[in-house]
């Protein structure tokens, strides 16, 4: 599938059920997200809308109206009032190309829209994709969180890295 086969917008009320459900296949095969417990569509929506001050939350969905990933920019207590947090997912197994960087350049746009200094994305050490994704996009390692405990016991370090949204 290519770029012109989706489109980009606001997430929608009808879109949590299938964004709660591609967020969930990620949860299961591990590795890529600090997530480690699926969600019900009621901690979704604690998740991405009650426990946070959403700037943009953007959904790719195909011409037939598969969604294929979507990305949340929001406030984040432990970041300067000027930054956002991001994060992002991608519908597994998903061929389309594309998707990660219309997602960024809608976000993008928010962030610029409210002025935003700039974005953080933490990543776990051991996602290969979402570090090449974020470094696609011009993301800069600035802080690294060393051996992160996960639920198993298992320790991964996390990785922050810092988007630039205004120049000096």
């Amino acid at each position: 599938m290519s770029a012109g086969e989706f489109a980009v917008r606001p997430v929608g009320p009808a879109d949590i059920p299938g964004l709660c459900a591609l967020l969930n296949e990620i949860i299961r095969i591990g590795g890529t997200t600090a997530m480690e417990t699926p969600m019900t569509i009621e901690s979704f929506l604690d998740t991405f809308f009650r426990s946070q001050i959403q700037i943009s939350f953007m959904v790719a969905e195909a011409s037939g109206g598969d969604l294929l990933g979507f990305q949340v920019l929001a406030a984040h207590e432990k970041l300067p009032e000027d930054w956002a947090d991001i994060a992002t997912f991608a519908r597994v197994g998903s061929q389309t190309s594309g998707v990660g960087s219309a997602l960024f350049a809608e976000t993008l746009t928010q962030a610029r829209r409210f002025e935003l200094a700039a974005i953080n994305a933490t990543i776990r050490a051991d996602n290969a994709g979402g570090l090449a994704y974020y470094d696609r996009m011009g993301f800069v390692t600035y802080k690294v969180d060393e051996k992160v405990p996960l639920k198993s016991g298992h320790r991964v370090d996390r990785i922050s890295k810092g988007y630039r949204v205004i120049s000096d």
